[in-house]
């Protein structure tokens, strides 16, 4: 049996963190099993939990049945901050309980939450600035091997969970005024507008000009600002080989339905 294990912290890649959170999850195991490690990402901006949250909610759903992901973007770790597995129907979370899972929740409502119970994992010595080799990495040793759940979690109400905003579009009179969401490394700004959402022809303004709306970025002109519909579905203000982040900064993004 081969079990899935994937990873997204803001390590980064220089350091010798990733590997070492692997190594300790290795060393925890009881039962002897193939693992398949799959990194997501390490370069997530340094404490930034909402472009986390985003990255995750954009890659989960690709992973097969029973995969668990081990997040980690925790600038309170040391504090009281819960440390949580979040188990939904297909796939378990784990990693700090700070709005990280937010889009998770969201999508998975009937989730389970449960706290990891800190004397029944840490095993001294131990460091309070690194718990994703220390706690959160023996918690996923534990869960492959197939520990029962009341030795090391305990069950937490929903309503506890630290949840971030993603706001949804907002209704005006001629259509919706976005957010953006999610600026990627080509300066392609990802906003909160997702094509199931459309309800007849619409316009894209940005910064109140009409943007010509295109099927990829192959069919805009170098240079060319437009609007287009990426891989997850979000409509997106992107240049052509340049990037719209940049020379947009924070612009004003509306859908005027026709």
């Amino acid at each position: 049996m081969i079990k899935i294990v994937a990873l997204l912290t803001d390590f980064g890649i220089k350091d010798h963190y990733v590997g070492v959170v692997k190594a300790r999850i290795l060393k925890e195991l009881k039962k002897s099993f193939n693992i398949n490690f799959v990194d997501i990402t390490h370069e997530i901006p340094h404490q930034d939990i909402r472009k986390a949250a985003l990255s995750l909610y954009f890659s989960y759903k690709y992973f097969p049945e029973g995969t668990i992901f081990l997040a980690i973007v925790d600038p309170g770790v040391g504090t009281e901050r819960k440390a949580v597995v979040i188990k939904t129907k297909e796939y378990i979370f784990i990693g700090p309980d700070n709005g990280l899972f937010s889009l998770i929740y969201t999508e998975n409502p009937d989730f389970s939450a449960f706290e990891i119970i800190k004397e029944k994992v840490l095993k001294p010595p131990y460091s309070s600035t690194f718990h994703g080799r220390d706690l959160f990495a023996p918690a996923v040793a534990y869960i492959l091997d197939e520990v029962p759940f009341r030795e090391f979690l305990k069950p937490l109400s929903k309503e506890t969970l630290k949840k971030l905003n993603f706001p949804f579009p907002k209704r005006t009179s001629k259509g919706y005024r976005l957010s953006v969401w999610y600026v990627d490394q080509f300066g392609n700004i990802v906003t909160n507008f997702h094509q199931k959402m459309i309800e007849k022809p619409f316009k894209v303004l940005v910064n109140k000009k009409e943007v010509p709306l295109v099927k990829s970025y192959g069919y805009a002109k170098k240079g060319e600002l437009v609007a287009l519909f990426g891989s997850e579905g979000l409509l997106e203000i992107a240049i052509r080989e340049g990037s719209a982040s940049e020379t947009l900064l924070n612009p004003e993004i509306e859908i005027i339905l026709e």
